[in-house]
C-alpha cells in the first residue's frame, strides 16, 4: 500500500481559509490522522503573518497568549512520529510592503535568530519554507529569495529550503507564460540563489490538467540543471466554486497525481487538515479521505 501524498503544508495563520479552532489534542489527532496516510513531511506555511506568530515571541506582535505555542507543539507532536517540520519563514502580508525585500530580509533576520534559539534542538526540525509566493519575478521576488535562502543557509547549512511558486499558465490569465518562458523565468529567479534551495513544489491549481505535464516537464529540467527537487503542491482544494474553497472532487485529485507522478520527487498538499481529513471542518473532506483510502489501498 502506497499513498502518493506524503508531505501537507499546515496553515495556522489562517488567511483565505477558515480556522478549524482545534485543540492541541486535535491537532495531535491529526497528526495521526496524517501519519495513517503515508504523510511524512510537515511544511509550516508562516511563522509570522500580518500581526500574527505561531508561538508567544519577544519580538513579534501575536494574538496567542503567553502559554500557547503552536510551532513547539507541532514540531514536538512530529517528533514522537517519526516526521520532519519545515519551519515557515516570516512575511510581513501578501505583497511583502510592495516588494521591500530589505525589510523582509532584516525582519526574517530576527525570526530566525528567535526561532532557533527556541527550537533549534527539537530532531523534527529540518528545514525552512519562504512564504513568498508568486510565479515571476513580481515584487522584487529574486533579490528576496536571494537574501532569505542565504540567510537561512548561512545560519543552518544543515537544514533544507523548500519554495512553493504557481504556475502563470492559460489557466491564470491571458497574459500568460508558457512552459519555456516559465522555465526562462525561474533561471533568471535562481541565478544567485539556485543552489540554495533544495526542493521547489509547483502549485497545480493555476494551470489546466491538459497542459499541466508541459509545465512539469520544462521545470523538471531546469531543477536538474540546479540540483532542486522537483515536488508537486497537489491542492486538494477546489478553486473554481463560488470564489470559496472547498474540498476536490477525488476524480480530479486523482487525475493530478497521475499527471505528477513521472516527474516528480515527492507530492505535498494544501493542505490536509481542512480539505483531506477525517476530522476537517468540511464534511466532504471526510468523504475525500474515504475516497483516497480506499482508492490507493486497493491499487495494484
Amino acid at each position: 500500500m502506497k499513498y502518493p501524498i506524503t508531505a501537507t503544508f499546515i496553515d495556522e495563520i489562517t488567511y483565505d481559509i477558515p480556522s478549524s479552532n482545534w485543540s492541541d489534542d486535535q491537532w495531535r489527532a491529526d497528526l495521526d490522522n496524517m501519519k495513517d496516510v503515508g504523510i511524512d513531511t510537515l511544511v509550516i506555511m508562516r511563522g509570522v503573518f500580518y500581526n500574527k506568530c505561531i508561538y508567544p515571541s519577544k519580538i513579534f506582535p501575536t494574538l496567542k497568549k503567553e502559554n500557547e505555542d503552536f510551532a513547539g507543539l507541532i514540531l514536538n507532536e512530529a517528533t514522537k512520529r517519526n516526521m520532519k517540520v519545515y519551519m515557515g519563514l516570516y512575511i510581513s502580508n501578501l505583497c511583502w510592503n510592495e516588494g521591500d525585500s530589505r525589510g523582509e530580509l532584516k525582519q526574517n533576520k530576527l525570526y530566525v535568530d528567535e526561532v532557533l534559539s527556541r527550537y533549534g534542538d527539537i530532531p523534527s526540525f529540518k528545514g525552512w519554507y519562504i512564504p513568498h509566493e508568486t510565479s515571476y519575478n513580481a515584487y522584487s521576488l529574486k533579490e528576496t529569495m536571494e537574501g532569505l535562502a542565504k540567510l537561512c543557509k548561512d545560519k543552518t547549512p544543515d537544514k533544507r529550503i523548500i519554495i512553493s511558486p504557481f504556475f502563470k499558465s492559460s489557466a491564470f490569465n491571458e497574459n500568460f507564460f508558457t512552459p519555456e518562458r516559465t522555465v526562462d523565468e525561474w533561471d533568471k529567479i535562481w541565478q544567485n540563489c539556485g543552489k540554495e534551495i533544495d526542493e521547489c513544489a509547483f502549485q497545480d491549481g493555476t494551470v489546466s490538467l491538459e497542459e499541466y505535464a508541459s509545465y512539469l516537464k520544462a521545470m523538471k529540467g531546469l531543477c536538474n540543471d540546479y540540483n532542486i527537487s522537483l515536488w508537486a503542491n497537489v491542492e486538494t482544494f477546489e478553486r473554481d466554486v463560488r470564489n470559496m474553497f472547498y474540498p476536490i472532487p477525488f476524480d480530479v485529485l486523482r487525475r493530478k497525481i497521475e499527471i505528477a507522478e513521472p516527474y516528480v520527487d515527492k507530492m505535498i498538499t494544501f493542505e490536509f487538515s481542512h480539505f483531506l481529513s477525517p476530522q476537517s471542518i468540511y464534511p466532504s473532506a471526510k468523504n475525500l479521505n474515504n475516497l483516497y483510502r480506499k482508492y490507493y489501498e486497493n491499487l495494484k
